[in-house]
């Protein structure tokens, strides 16, 4: 039994589009941004109940890491000329951060679709929609 093949089908994620303000080509990528690895499902498998890891962001991890690191140090750049390579690393660092990152997604409402199954995380996603 292939794990892939039998996951459920892609959810709706078209507020996430109406958030963001763009529309995705590829809707199963964006599933996959918002798919932590604790998550998983269960499956019914001749009346007994199998736990499936589903795929998750971490391999998307790598690339946005890169891109989102591209675009600030880009903007940065031109935008701080005076400042020295050793300023626009700290600077970098500040701004590019995960737990500002995640704040950003509790204050736009992303959280509420990233599928999950991690208390610590549920704990700290309400602490930031605090914040």
């Amino acid at each position: 039994m292939d794990p892939l093949q039998d996951q459920p089908a892609p959810r709706n994620l078209d507020k996430v589009e109406e958030i963001l303000g763009y529309n995705f080509k590829n809707k199963c990528l964006l599933e996959e941004a918002f798919t932590h690895s604790s998550y998983y499902y269960t499956k019914d498998n001749n009346y007994k109940e199998a736990e499936i890891e589903c795929f998750s962001f971490e391999r998307l991890a790598h690339l946005e890491d890169a891109v989102l690191n591209l675009l600030v140090t880009k903007e940065q750049f031109f935008m701080y000329s005076d400042f020295s390579s050793g300023q626009l690393t700290r600077l970098q660092a500040a701004n590019v951060d995960t737990e500002k990152l995640a704040r950003v997604a509790v204050e736009h409402g992303l959280h509420c679709y990233l599928c999950r199954k991690k208390p610590l995380l549920e704990e700290r996603m309400k602490i930031w929609g605090r914040l």
